[in-house]
């Protein structure tokens, strides 16, 4: 029998999924862009982020566009980007937002859940396995 935590972070990543196809499309539509793996960890005051998923937008002021990409955060605070049909991301700038998982109790500050006021962004690389860490501080 599974417990209840294994039982959210099953339905947690399947929203991730979800929020992914809202982004991109869950048709067998065009190709991909180009990608790159994307791994790190969020941490916030120090500790990690054992909740939550992190997304990645590609940013269009910096000429970027395409599918978003999601990764859930575990118990250490580390995550890996997946679009819809592949691990990482698209290559270029993002505009990154860290999510709280629905219904749960949560430390981390509210502007961090918008790309509009998170202050977070990061360039994805290509052909390179791009570890991007992220400090988030409750003090603004």
């Amino acid at each position: 029998m599974l417990s209840r935590r294994r039982l959210w972070k099953d339905e947690f990543v399947f929203l991730a999924i979800l929020v992914v196809c809202a982004g991109v499309g869950c048709s067998g539509g065009p190709k991909l862009p180009p990608l790159a793996r994307v791994t790190g960890r969020v941490t916030l005051d120090g500790k990690p982020v054992t909740t939550g998923i992190i997304v990645f937008v590609p940013d269009t002021d910096k000429g970027n566009d395409g599918p978003m990409a999601v990764g859930a955060m575990d118990r250490d605070g580390r995550y890996t980007l997946f679009t819809l049909k592949a691990e990482g991301a698209k290559v270029g700038w993002h505009k990154v937002r860290v999510e709280e998982p629905l219904g749960q109790g949560w430390a981390v500050p509210a502007r961090y859940a918008n790309t509009a006021s998170s202050g977070l962004t990061a360039e994805v690389k290509a052909d390179e396995d791009n570890v991007i860490d992220f400090k988030l501080s409750t003090k603004h």
